[in-house]
């Protein structure tokens, strides 16, 4: 018998509402957004930065559609019996002949988290860097401590990644409390402080609308999540 036989996998339904997931959906959602850290360093590598808002607006919508996909596509399968990492699922279901395909989503994933990796903790490093330039006196120091950065940065993500029992759980935190402040609330009062005099009523909802929402989904599904 093939072996992946013997794996008896529960059999996927579809619930048309769980109330009980808002929270961390809405937290892995904002997650998904969270890369305003590396917004400066794209713009001054931009070739022309007068198109920074055109690229950043298709850039979003680009992450929209790919996440929308990839969840529509993951419940469609393995409907609410999906865990929090899709791969999980294609890795457990019980496909004959899929090795080739697991190994090749394998490398992507692996690709991606190379690529990701060192994109998102250029900034983290150039920061803690800059903090510490004004205390380092020689040159040669100064390299062993900028490499001493990078090596605790990574240290410290593997080690978040090895003992944090539910990511899951740490996205949807870092989702409602970061992500949602700095993508959704800080945006608009920004918006309100810098244009409210001259902005149409319409605009100024909106505005009062996503700061209103942001805050209430950030309280209610923190405390949520920490319960749960």
């Amino acid at each position: 018998p093939h072996p992946h036989l013997n794996h008896v996998s529960p059999p996927p339904y579809h619930a048309t509402w769980i109330t009980a997931g808002l929270p961390i959906g809405y937290g892995l959602v904002a997650f998904c957004f969270s890369g305003h850290a590396v917004i400066p360093s794209i713009y001054n590598s931009m070739e022309s930065p007068q198109r920074f808002e055109q690229m950043i607006s298709y850039s979003f919508v680009l992450v929209l559609a790919c996440c929308t996909t990839v969840a529509a596509s993951g419940y469609y399968i393995f409907g609410s019996t999906v865990s929090d990492q899709i791969t999980i699922s294609l890795h457990d279901a019980p496909q004959i002949d899929a090795a080739g395909a697991m190994k090749l989503l394998t490398w992507l994933m692996i690709v991606t988290v190379f690529s990701k990796f060192s994109l998102y903790m250029f900034p983290l490093a150039l920061g803690m860097e800059e903090i510490v330039a004004p205390f380092v006196k020689t040159e040669r120091v100064m390299e062993m401590t900028y490499t001493l950065i990078k090596f605790t940065l990574i240290v410290s993500a593997l080690c978040v990644a090895v003992f944090i029992p539910s990511f899951a759980f740490l996205c949807t935190l870092v989702g409602l409390i970061c992500t949602v402040i700095v993508s959704v609330i800080f945006p608009a009062a920004a918006h309100l402080k810098l244009f409210g005099p001259h902005l149409p009523v319409w605009e100024k909802c909106i505005d009062w609308l996503l700061i209103v929402v942001g805050a209430i989904f950030a309280v209610v599904g923190t405390i949520a999540t920490i319960r749960a």
